[in-house]
C-alpha cells in the first residue's frame, strides 16, 4: 500500500522493542526446583508458545516479502498470531493429566471468562469490531486500480464531470483475504481457550489449584495478546492507508475527511495497544501461588 504498511510495521517494531526491553528488565522470575511439579505444565506450555513465536516470525517475514502489492505485509501479523496460537494449543494438549494410584477431582465449573484478562480482552474485542467495520466501509467504496486489480483503488465522482482515483486503497483486494485469515485465527483462539479451561488439574490441594489457575490465566493472557496482534497490526495498517487516501481527495463524500482525520489519530493508538498485546505474548506475567504476578 504505497509503503505505508512498512512505515506502520517499522514504528510498531521500534515501540515493541522498547516495551519488551522494559518489561524484561522489570521481571524477576522466581527460582523453583527444576522438578517442582507445580511448574511442569508452565514450562511445557511456555516452550511450545516460543516455538509458535519462532515459526510465526519466520512465516510472517516470508509472507510479507512474497507479495509486491503489500498484501503479504498486511497478512504477516495474522500469520504470526495464528502460529503463536497453534503453539499454545499444542502446549496445552501436551500437558499430561494427573496420574498415580490415587486421583482426586474437584467439583467445579470453569469457563473461559474466568481466565481472560478483562481489560485486555475488551480492548482486543473493540479492535476486532473496528477492523471489521473499517473493512466493510473500505470494501464498499473500492474499485479496480489502473492494472485492473479489483478493489484496490478509491473511486470518487467529482461533479459535474470529473472523477478521482486514489490507490492503493484497502478495498476488497486486501479486505477479503485479510478477513479470511483473521476469522481463521479467531476460531483457533477459541479452540485454544477451550483447551485451557478443560485441561485437567495437576492435583487437588489448594496450593496446586492456585498455581494451576494462575498458569491458566497466564496462558489465556498470551492467547489474548496473540489475538490482539492478529487484529491490531492490520487495523493500524488499514487505518493509516485509508486516512492517507481520504485526506488526499479534492472531492468525495461528506464523511470522507472527518473519517480520514479520525483514522489518522486512531492508528498510532492501535500501534500502542498492539505493543501492549505483544508484551503479553513475549513477556508474560509469572504464575505464582498467589495468582499472576508481574
Amino acid at each position: 500500500m504505497g509503503g505505508i504498511p512498512i512505515t506502520v510495521t517499522a514504528l510498531y517494531l521500534v515501540a515493541a522493542a522498547v516495551a519488551l526491553t522494559v518489561a524484561w528488565l522489570r521481571g524477576h522470575p522466581s527460582r523453583r526446583p527444576p522438578n517442582d511439579p507445580r511448574q511442569r505444565a508452565i514450562r511445557r506450555t511456555t516452550r511450545w508458545r516460543w516455538v509458535g513465536v519462532a515459526v510465526g516470525a519466520t512465516l510472517g517475514v516470508a509472507v510479507a516479502a512474497a507479495d509486491p502489492l503489500d498484501l503479504g505485509a498486511l497478512l504477516a501479523a495474522p500469520v504470526f498470531g495464528i502460529c503463536v496460537l497453534v503453539g499454545v494449543l499444542i502446549g496445552e494438549a501436551s500437558v499430561a493429566p494427573p496420574g498415580g494410584p490415587t486421583r482426586t477431582a474437584a467439583l467445579e465449573v470453569r469457563t473461559v471468562r474466568d481466565y481472560l484478562p478483562r481489560r485486555m480482552s475488551r480492548a482486543v474485542a473493540v479492535a476486532a469490531v473496528g477492523l471489521l467495520a473499517l473493512l466493510v466501509v473500505t470494501s464498499a467504496n473500492s474499485g479496480p486500480d489502473d492494472a485492473g486489480n479489483p478493489g484496490r483503488a478509491l473511486k470518487l465522482r467529482c461533479p459535474p464531470t470529473t472523477a478521482e482515483e486514489h490507490g492503493p486503497w484497502p478495498g476488497a483486494f486486501y479486505s477479503v483475504p485479510l478477513a479470511v485469515v483473521v476469522l481463521l485465527g479467531l476460531v483457533v483462539a477459541y479452540v485454544v481457550l477451550r483447551n485451557i479451561v478443560r485441561r485437567p488439574r495437576p492435583g487437588g490441594t489448594p496450593d496446586l489449584i492456585a498455581v494451576d489457575d494462575a498458569s491458566r490465566r497466564r496462558t489465556a493472557r498470551a492467547v489474548t495478546g496473540a489475538v490482539g496482534i492478529l487484529v491490531g497490526l492490520p487495523l493500524a495498517g488499514v487505518a493509516a492507508t485509508a486516512s492517507w487516501a481520504l485526506l488526499s481527495t479534492a472531492c468525495g463524500p461528506a464523511w470522507g475527511r472527518p473519517v480520514g482525520w479520525f483514522l489518522l489519530v486512531a492508528w498510532p493508538v492501535v500501534i500502542a495497544l498492539t505493543v501492549w498485546w505483544t508484551t503479553a505474548v513475549l513477556v508474560p506475567k509469572r504464575a505464582t501461588a498467589a495468582g499472576v504476578a508481574s
